[in-house]
């Protein structure tokens, strides 16, 4: 539900914005993750990129002030055993997943920027808006073979031991960055960019909670909670609830710069 509204925004926004300056454009970039699982030091969040691809469109009310919305696709993927701390490669966790997401947003421009002017102009600018994404976590077993970790509750959820419901696929973020755009000439504008995702959700990467009994969980769910070699392990904690998962996309726009029609009276009206 909360998916269709978004998109139906999106789409109204585009539809009303026939007497604004429009921009239709393409991002190549990269997505990454920062969570539970690998490298946790904000020092390392480049080192778990992967290709990220997406189209937007913007509307330029003024020129400090812009509405975008976009849809980009990703993946994201971390393992313990990149680590630099001893106890979390000892956890040995892993993840991938992929990440739809579909936002909408406001950039502000910290200088004028006039999007049809012949010359070369550039601003830095800073975005922030609202994110509808969907994703799912999968990790490889004994057999090498990637499963999906939702459906098996690896945190014994639906259980004695946690009777609190799966985690949803589909969540909501909070996207804020920064970013610095140019105009190459009258019709193609480029922007660098990169912005973060503070989600509403602690499961891209399917760990947050506790160890539960894997006498309470199926064969397979017992594998893919505690891929360690340590059995003493129930009731400790399997990630940190206390912060969610964040992730990010960082790239280039190439856009196409649309210019609008000036409004002509109807003939029938005219003198």
């Amino acid at each position: 539900m909360i998916k269709k509204h978004l998109i139906i925004i999106v789409f109204l926004i585009a539809g009303i914005s026939s007497a604004q300056k429009n921009e239709i454009g393409v991002f190549i970039g990269s997505s990454g993750y920062y969570g539970d699982i690998g490298k946790n030091q904000i020092g390392t969040i480049f080192s778990n990129q992967l290709p990220a691809i997406g189209l937007s469109h913007k509307i330029n009310f003024h020129d400090y002030l812009s509405f975008k919305s976009s849809i980009l696709y990703g993946r994201l993927m971390a393992d313990d055993a990149l680590s630099n701390n001893p106890n979390t490669q000892s956890r040995n966790l892993s993840f991938r997943s992929h990440i739809l997401d579909v936002n909408v947003g406001f950039e502000f421009n910290f200088k004028r920027f006039k999007t049809h002017k012949r010359k070369t102009i550039y601003s830095p600018y800073i975005f922030a808006g609202l994110s509808f994404f969907t994703f799912n976590p999968q990790a490889q077993n004994d057999l090498n073979q990637w499963i999906d970790l939702q459906n098996l509750g690896t945190e014994g959820q639906e259980t004695e031991a946690n009777p609190t419901k799966r985690y949803n696929l589909n969540s909501l973020a909070i996207p804020f960055g920064i970013g610095y755009k140019a105009n190459l000439n009258e019709k193609i504008a480029l922007s660098i960019e990169w912005i973060w995702r503070t989600t509403a959700t602690d499961y891209i990467d399917d760990v947050s909670g506790y160890y539960v009994n894997p006498n309470l969980l199926s064969e397979e769910a017992a594998e893919m909670a505690n891929p360690s070699t340590s059995n003493s392990i129930v009731g400790k904690t399997r990630g940190n609830p206390n912060n969610n998962d964040w992730y990010n996309f960082t790239g280039i726009t190439i856009s196409y710069k649309i210019k609008n029609r000036p409004a002509r009276c109807p003939k029938e009206l005219l003198p």
